[in-house]
């Protein structure tokens, strides 16, 4: 979200996973995108009843189960013109009618229009293996998040976590301590009285 430092591109991590990811992984990527994404334009979704989380998980699903990547536009787009026909047992039209999607897609343009949002789509991809081992040899990466707001600090702590998951589960078994995620002031991600989109994926990454 700056263009101070090396710049990391967290919207462009709408890239499909690895082939032979399993469907669990892939679900929990999409949740913790969809949750964090909802969440930066002020929509608390809940995954199992809100139109829109429902509607945004299902569109890049799609995408994904049809070897396809998204950007953050191209998931816009769809919103207004989604590739389906039914959510569920319902035709789209009455799940989520056309007036309402426009009102989300809307509310979603508003973040490719900012100017402020730009740099979130541009620097180096969220790759782990590449944050990870740098040319092939161990090293250590720093995420920044003291500029950003409570918001988009979720956002992108759900995506590193997201990733972060999916990258562990391609891993072949070992004896050896591969990686190490240390979190500073990790309290104000996981609240005892809330539940942040990241929280999902914490038990996952610190067993």
């Amino acid at each position: 979200g700056s263009t101070s430092g090396v710049g990391l591109n967290v919207v462009g991590s709408l890239q499909r996973p690895p082939d032979g990811t399993d469907a669990e992984t892939a679900a929990d990527e999409i949740q913790g995108f969809v949750s964090g994404l909802l969440g930066l334009v002020g929509i608390e979704a809940d995954p199992l009843a809100s139109r829109e989380h429902i509607l945004l998980a299902n569109l890049v699903q799609a995408a994904w189960a049809a070897g396809q990547d998204l950007d953050l536009a191209g998931l816009v787009g769809q919103v207004q013109n989604p590739p389906l026909r039914k959510l569920g047992v319902f035709e789209l039209d009455e799940f989520f009618p056309p007036g309402d999607r426009t009102e989300l897609a809307l509310r979603l343009n508003g973040l490719l229009a900012s100017p402020a949002f730009a740099a979130w789509g541009q620097g180096d991809p969220l790759d782990l293996d590449a944050l990870l081992r740098p040319g092939g040899k161990p090293g250590c990466a720093i995420v920044t998040l003291a500029h950003l707001s409570d918001e988009e600090r979720q956002f992108v702590v759900t995506l590193v976590l997201s990733k972060l998951v999916t990258w562990m589960r391609r891993q072949s078994g070992t004896t050896d301590l591969r990686a190490l995620l240390y979190m500073d002031e990790v309290h104000g991600y996981l609240p005892p009285s809330a539940m942040p989109p990241l929280r999902a994926h914490t038990g996952r990454v610190y067993r």
